[in-house]
C-alpha cells in the first residue's frame, strides 16, 4: 500500500526531468538548455511593471484555489482523508474508499501543482526539466510539515519558513564569519529540528494547542 505508493511516486519524481531531457521533447521542453519566457506585460494600459502585474495574476489564481482547499478539507471528502491519513485501516472499515479518494487525491494536487508549475515559470522568465527536482519536493514538504497538515493557514506559513528561514540561514553564517560559509543548510536543518520540536504537530497544531489552553484557563477563571 502505502510504502509502494511513496516508492512510485519518488521514482517518478526522479525519472521524469531525465525523460524531459530526451531530444525528442527539446521542441517543447527545450531539453537541457530549457525555455526561455518573456513575462507578460499588464493589460489596458495599467500603470504597472511586468512584476506588479504578475503578482496580482497570482493572488487572481491563489484566492479561489484556497477557498476551494478549504471547502474541499472541512467537505465528506476532506474528513475521508484525514481519517485514511490518521487510521487507514478504521476508515476502510467503516466503509471509506481509500482507492478511490488516493486517486482523486492525485489529481486535485496535480491539478494546484500545475497552475503553481505555470506561475512559477511566468515569474522566473525561465523553464528547463530541473526546474522542479526532487529537492523542490522536498522543500514543499517540510513546508507542509512545519505549517501542520490539513490546515490552509498552516500552508501560508510552510511556505513563509522554506522562502525566508534559508536566507536567515545563510545570514547567520555570514555572521559567524568566514568559518561558517558552508554551514547555512546545518543552520537551516538545526532551525528545522528546533521548530519541530517546539511543534511537532506544526503551526496550526501549536495555534490550535495554545487557543485550546487559553479556553481552559478561561473557563477555571
Amino acid at each position: 500500500g502505502g510504502l509502494y505508493l511513496a516508492l512510485a511516486t519518488f521514482a517518478l519524481a526522479m525519472a521524469m526531468p531525465q525523460l524531459l531531457k530526451f531530444k525528442a521533447f527539446d521542441a517543447y521542453t527545450g531539453g537541457v538548455q530549457g525555455l526561455l519566457l518573456s513575462k507578460p506585460k499588464a493589460p489596458f494600459g495599467l500603470p504597472l511593471t511586468r512584476d506588479e502585474w504578475l503578482y496580482f495574476v497570482c493572488l487572481v489564481f491563489a484566492a479561489p484555489l484556497f477557498w476551494a482547499a478549504a471547502n474541499l478539507v472541512s467537505s465528506r471528502i476532506g474528513r475521508a482523508l484525514i481519517a485514511i491519513r490518521d487510521h487507514p485501516i478504521a476508515a476502510e472499515t467503516m466503509g471509506v474508499d481509500a482507492s478511490l479518494y488516493k486517486t482523486t487525491t492525485f489529481g486535485v494536487s496535480a491539478a494546484y501543482t500545475g497552475v503553481a508549475g505555470g506561475l512559477m515559470s511566468l515569474i522566473v522568465g525561465f523553464v528547463s526539466p530541473d526546474s522542479f527536482g526532487l529537492f523542490l519536493s522536498l522543500s514543499l514538504v517540510v513546508g507542509i510539515v512545519v505549517g501542520g497538515l490539513a490546515s490552509i493557514p498552516g500552508v501560508i506559513i510552510g511556505a513563509l519558513f522554506i522562502e525566508f528561514i534559508p536566507n536567515i540561514a545563510d545570514r547567520l553564517s555570514d555572521v559567524l564569519g568566514e568559518s561558517a560559509k558552508a554551514m547555512p543548510w546545518a543552520i537551516y536543518g538545526l532551525l528545522l529540528i528546533l521548530i519541530m520540536y517546539a511543534a511537532p504537530t506544526g503551526a496550526a497544531g501549536a495555534a490550535r494547542k495554545l487557543a485550546a489552553a487559553v479556553s481552559r484557563r478561561r473557563t477555571v477563571g
